[in-house]
């Protein structure tokens, strides 16, 4: 790969990134309609769909990220495409992170970057490889119980997440992973400057995020649909 082609594939990613972008505020739609007539199977076909469409959003927005023009060096590149290939989503995502840590170690006053990769980490586990697992099990046909990884048995941890599973869960990954983008992206573009200023404004707006939708429920969202005028009723 050179600096030519990484712009290419850098090009392509974003594209990819705001179609699926698209794909996803289209089934939110249909899934809300489906709410509204309590259609549940089409509620659970639609959100197991949206669940399979945010882990190809998270694949193609983190191509995305590492083809960043000015960020990692087309060596560090292949460094992150080779771990990611070898030992799944949670390594890539981690040597991105260091990567990105090393550079801004170098600024002066940088001993907080421990804490930020830890954090960052955690955040990465929670809302990304998770999520990973049960649409590898989804995609693999195990639409309602999940089977271990040797398909000799039932994985009962992952067969009671797939019944929890719901759009505002869903959404809810959606939203966490952009803020996780935004601060990696700014860790690996400007590991000098932006992501020093931006950092801690965007881990509160996350952290604030988290905690206000801490409690939000199917049934909530259900409710409030429910209160919604229909466009023929607004329109009186």
């Amino acid at each position: 790969m050179d600096h030519n082609s990484r712009l290419v594939v850098y090009k392509a990613q974003t594209k990819n990134v705001q179609e699926i972008d698209k794909v996803r505020k289209q089934i939110n739609r249909a899934i809300n309609d489906a709410l509204k007539r309590g259609d549940k199977v089409a509620v659970q076909a639609l959100t197991k769909t949206m669940a399979l469409v945010f882990c190809a959003w998270v694949e193609a927005n983190f191509s995305k990220i590492i083809h960043t023009p000015y960020g990692f060096s087309l060596d560090e590149i292949q460094q992150i495409k080779k771990i990611y290939r070898e030992n799944g989503v949670e390594k890539g995502w981690e040597k991105c992170v260091e990567l990105g840590t090393l550079k801004a170690s170098k600024r002066k006053n940088s001993n907080y970057l421990p804490n930020i990769r830890l954090e960052l980490r955690r955040l990465i586990q929670q809302y990304i490889v998770e999520p990973s697992l049960l649409r590898n099990k989804i995609a693999h046909g195990q639409w309602t119980i999940a089977l271990n990884r040797e398909n000799s048995a039932e994985n009962k941890q992952l067969t009671d997440s797939l019944a929890l599973l719901d759009v505002v869960t869903v959404s809810k990954w959606f939203k966490v992973h952009g803020h996780i983008s935004q601060i990696v992206e700014s860790l690996i573009e400007s590991p000098s400057k932006t992501f020093h200023r931006d950092y801690w404004v965007e881990i509160a707006e996350l952290e604030e995020f988290i905690v206000e939708t801490e409690n939000w429920s199917l049934e909530q969202k259900v409710n409030k649909l429910k209160q919604k005028p229909t466009p023929a009723q607004g329109s009186k």
